[in-house]
């Protein structure tokens, strides 16, 4: 047998079906339920549509594309067309292609060099691969060249990136293949060798100190053309080379060197659902989890603030008198203090995170429903159900829990619901001027950084409206429901059908 014995069970059905059914044929009701659920659905199943976590101030994800990259679906627009995604081109020695080593340089196995000579130097040249482009040249700050290298010895050693496109000059792959042979082509800045001191050690540096070296090749313009414009003049294939330079600082030189990565990446100016903020990340992966917490935010603070509230009017209600006198003159100020002002207080001398918050929220927002509660209680005390009651000796306990408690509940049912937007809001809003959890990915926050970092400024509107929307149809979701409820729990407010 279950806690709940059959005949109450039938009793509840029948209650639950009915109120279904009146709930149904409200039309504002039903469509601020399939919004509600949308966004149900958005908080558990969004998050498996990204491969991305969340920003917080403890974790930063790895960049996606370019800073306020456009979303994906902009490129029917003519505008964004010839707009590039993110293209990484990373590859690992066992990729390398036609290595060609020369001086006093020896391969010893895929990506590891040895270097040990007299007043010499070598050169060693790897083949990366080729990949396809076939967009508008990229912002130059798109454009980033990455190795990472293992490197221990005595002796200077120089890495460059060179980038090759075969679609306007095909005579440089013959050239880069067999530069002791074949004629350099002419048209020789159409290619561009990119080149950085990876590292210097000091001459006195004992032979067997390893240093792990993780560099980002860069620009080194030396004309005046833009580089990246006639380097991407023409679309189609391009070769990516590695090429590293080694020089004698001594009377004897030695360095073992392991390349463990390289190549390039075209940080893409359209990415995903929602495009990226400013740091680079993916907006829709923020959307996904800001819905995780606004909805929890709003329904934790909704139902901690409604069974305060039911708890605080059932009391002043039954006892009355000096502690009903009391009780309400308490609501009365609390009901005069101004509460986000005070909020921004608390956020400021605390450090916040979303149960503080929901908490704060609960704590200003059952005043007016205790009053409510406690209008009807002082009704109900006088009925003659809870007098009978009374006379049979039943206890006070007793006829809180099991007589005016679940009248109320259907009052308090309603204002739940109507509660949740007033919570979702005063969250946004924390989060919006800065004072939320920054921990916690929310919409909010993400109007916050739109305002802090230029997405306003920029015209980035995919950082900033879809939050917006966001909040707005969730709360209005919310009403309709509450609106709905109301009507089907309350019979002076039911419409005649």
């Amino acid at each position: 047998m279950g806690f709940i014995s059959k005949q109450k069970r039938e009793i509840y059905a029948r209650r639950i079906k009915g109120f279904w059914t009146d709930f149904s044929h409200n039309r504002i009701g039903f469509v601020g339920l399939i919004i509600v659920i949308f966004f149900v659905l958005l908080a558990v199943v969004g998050p498996y549509t990204t491969p991305y976590l969340p920003m917080s101030q403890k974790y930063r994800p790895p960049k996606v594309a370019s800073s306020y990259a456009a979303p994906a679906w902009l490129k029917i627009i003519p505008l964004y067309r010839d707009w590039n995604p993110t293209i990484k081109f990373i590859k690992q020695p066992e990729d390398f292609q036609s290595p060609n080593v020369t001086g006093a340089l020896e391969l010893k196995e895929a990506g590891t060099l040895i270097f040990n000579s007299t007043g010499e130097s070598g050169v060693a040249t790897f083949f990366l691969g080729k990949f396809n482009y076939d967009y508008a040249p990229p912002p130059e700050a798109d454009l980033v060249f990455r190795g990472r290298i293992e490197f221990k010895g005595n002796l200077i050693f120089k890495a460059s990136i060179i980038l090759v496109n075969y679609t306007a000059i095909p005579e440089w792959e013959e050239y880069l293949k067999n530069p002791n042979q074949a004629p350099m082509p002419m048209l020789e800045l159409r290619t561009a060798e990119l080149r950085t001191n990876v590292t210097t050690l000091d001459k006195q540096t004992p032979v067997g100190i390893k240093q792990i070296v993780q560099a980002l090749f860069g620009w080194k313009n030396e004309t005046i053309f833009e580089p990246v414009e006639i380097l991407f003049a023409g679309r189609g294939d391009y070769g990516v080379y590695l090429k590293l330079g080694f020089q004698c600082v001594g009377s004897e030189a030695y360095a073992e060197l392991s390349i463990r990565e390289a190549g390039i990446i075209i940080w893409g100016r359209v990415h995903g659902l929602l495009g990226t903020n400013f740091h680079g990340l993916d907006l829709w992966t923020e959307l996904v989890y800001g819905a995780r917490i606004s909805l929890a935010v709003g329904l934790l603070a909704a139902l901690l603030g409604t069974t305060l509230g039911i708890i605080y009017g059932v009391v002043a209600g039954y006892i009355g008198g000096i502690v009903d006198e009391l009780l309400m003159r308490v609501v009365d100020v609390l009901l005069c203090l101004p509460v986000l002002p005070i909020l921004l207080v608390l956020a400021r001398l605390y450090q916040m995170n979303v149960w503080f918050i929901v908490v704060l929220i609960a704590i200003f927002g059952w005043q007016g429903l205790s009053r409510v509660i406690r209008s009807r209680v002082l009704s109900l005390k006088e009925a003659a159900f809870i007098e009978s009651a009374k006379a049979s000796g039943a206890s006070s306990s007793y006829l809180i829990f099991r007589h005016l408690i679940p009248n109320v509940v259907p009052i308090a049912s309603a204002a739940l619901i109507l509660s949740i937007p007033g919570a979702i809001i005063t969250e946004a809003a924390l989060s919006f001027l800065g004072f939320g959890d920054p921990n916690a990915s929310t919409w909010g926050r993400m109007m916050y950084y739109a305002r802090e970092l230029g997405g306003f400024s920029r015209g980035a509107w995919w950082e900033w409206l879809p939050p917006g929307l966001c909040i707005t149809f969730l709360c209005v979701g919310f009403v309709f429901i509450g609106h709905a409820v109301d009507e089907v729990v309350n019979p002076r407010l039911r419409r005649r059908r």
